[in-house]
Order: structure tokens, then C-alpha cells, then sequence
């Protein structure tokens, strides 16, 4: 992303005039290019845009009428998968792992020039498998009860689970099994491209950053938290708020240990729990 540079000097800015602006404006789009963290913020934002509004896929329904997304009324909309009548939820599901995971790999094998691991990617780092089960272990414990609490209420069961049509309990878990993906592209984007890409990248082109060998929090967890909650605006508010604490403890334990796998299991198997007690009724 070399040569990619509109910048006023800092002189100018003393003195602006209309063509600082206009080089302002410019240099705010290019600027991201240039620099290696400034690469991974701008390809959440497109992977994100391009998923659309909590992963809705909107872009699709503005071109095709028969899209609605998941959560939408069965009997109004298109049956794209025969036989799967959860297929607008899936494909939201799965388009999500594709857009918000292979986009960010491939800059990451391309661009950047790193493995996968290297962004959260791999399973536990060596000596850190035990603190993995015992931090995800510990956080899933202590969500297990506000998460069959919020099944119960009103605004939350008003949304989750996506589907809820089941005709027995072996179409709920085909069901669930297909929602995976939406928590691997979730964890990965925020907690492993998002997070790491602040930790493993240098702040600008050309600069060396030493491998992490110590946890260390700092601002820079506060970047994919941010982000996070963000995405989650327009969702229920026990969700909305509960970001603020999932956020950091799920960020420092793949900080810690390396690793987004260990979280995305937990969200998994708690938002599974939850749409069990929704639909159920428990």
C-alpha cells in the first residue's frame, strides 16, 4: 500500500484553507491503507458493512425481495435451502463466517504475510491449554445463570431464538449445530483479527513489533470492545449492556491464552442454552 499519501503537512493544518479540507477528506480514506492497523480496521469495516446490520445480509434484500434474514417471518419469505426451513438463518450464519473470517485471512496471508495462528486462529498457545479451560470454563459458569435469565425476558425471547418453529427437539439441535459459524465470525473478527491485529501488527509500516510473550492490557483492548458494542446497538438491552462485560473478559482470555476457540465454544453453548429456555419456555 505504498505511495498512498494526500497528507497536508502539519504546517498547512496552522493555516487551512478549502484544499486542506479536500486533502483531509482524501487522506481519511487512504490513510488506513498505509499502515498495517490501519489495514485491519478497514477490512472489519467492509467485512462488517458487508454483512449488514447483525449480520442481516441487507444488501442482499435490497436486490432480491425473497431475502428477509433471519428472525423473519417464514411463511413471507423464499426457500433457498429445500428442506432446510431455518435456510435464511443459516446462510446469514454461515455468509458471516465467510465474510468476516476469509476476508481477514486473506489479508492476513497476503498482505501482512503471517499464519492464521498468529491472530487467534490456532488452538491454546504451548502451557497455556489448562488456563484456557479454566478461564472459559469460569466465564461460561458465571454467564450460565444471566443468560437462562435473559431466555426469560420479554425483549430477549422477542428475538432469540432466530428460528423457533421446531418440530422436535432433533430439528432444534441440527439447528444449533448450523449456528456455530455465526460465533466463530464474531469471536475472530472482534477478538482474533480485530484484537490481535493491534497486539502482533506495528502501528506503522516498516516497524518491528516483539512477540508477546507476557499478557498485557492495555488500550488497545478497548478497540474491539468498542467495536462490539457497537454492533450490538438495536439489540435488547440486557444484551446491549451485558457486551461490557463479556468485551473485556472474553478479550483478555484470548489475549492470554492465544486462542479465540475457547470463547467461541462458551458463546456458543450459553446462546444455545439461552434459545433452549426461550423456546421451551423453561
Amino acid at each position: 500500500m505504498k505511495g498512498l499519501t494526500v497528507r497536508p503537512p502539519e504546517s498547512e493544518l496552522d493555516a487551512p484553507n478549502l484544499k486542506t479540507l479536500i486533502r483531509l477528506v482524501v487522506d481519511g480514506f487512504l490513510a488506513p491503507l498505509r499502515e498495517p492497523r490501519g489495514i485491519v480496521i478497514a477490512t472489519t469495516l467492509v467485512g462488517l458493512c458487508l454483512w449488514g446490520f447483525h449480520g442481516n445480509l441487507d444488501l442482499v434484500g435490497k436486490i432480491w425481495d425473497g431475502w428477509t434474514g433471519p428472525g423473519s417471518d417464514v411463511a413471507g419469505r423464499a426457500r433457498i435451502l429445500p428442506g432446510v426451513p431455518w435456510d435464511q438463518e443459516w446462510i446469514s450464519f454461515w455468509a458471516g463466517a465467510l465474510l468476516v473470517v476469509g476476508l481477514p485471512a486473506l489479508v492476513i496471508k497476503f498482505e501482512f504475510k503471517r499464519g492464521l495462528k498468529d491472530f487467534g486462529l490456532g488452538m491454546p498457545a504451548k502451557g497455556r491449554g489448562k488456563l484456557a479451560a479454566i478461564s472459559a470454563g469460569a466465564l461460561f459458569v458465571l454467564a450460565f445463570a444471566s443468560f437462562y435469565q435473559y431466555g426469560h425476558g420479554v425483549d430477549m425471547s422477542a428475538v432469540y431464538p432466530f428460528y423457533r418453529d421446531f418440530d422436535n427437539v432433533g430439528q432444534f439441535v441440527i439447528y444449533e449445530i448450523g449456528y456455530l459459524p455465526f460465533f466463530v465470525a464474531i469471536e475472530f473478527i472482534f477478538r482474533g483479527f480485530l484484537l490481535f491485529g493491534m497486539y502482533v501488527l506495528p502501528a506503522r509500516a516498516g516497524e518491528d513489533v516483539p512477540e508477546q510473550t507476557s499478557l498485557r492490557l492495555d488500550w488497545r483492548l478497548l478497540i474491539p470492545m468498542l467495536a462490539y458494542t457497537a454492533w450490538h446497538l438495536g439489540k435488547p438491552l440486557p444484551e446491549l449492556w451485558g457486551t461490557l462485560v463479556w468485551g473485556p473478559a472474553a478479550g483478555a482470555i484470548v489475549l492470554a491464552t492465544r486462542s479465540i476457540w475457547p470463547i467461541v465454544l462458551v458463546h456458543w453453548l450459553l446462546n444455545v442454552w439461552m434459545d433452549l429456555v426461550s423456546w421451551q419456555g423453561w
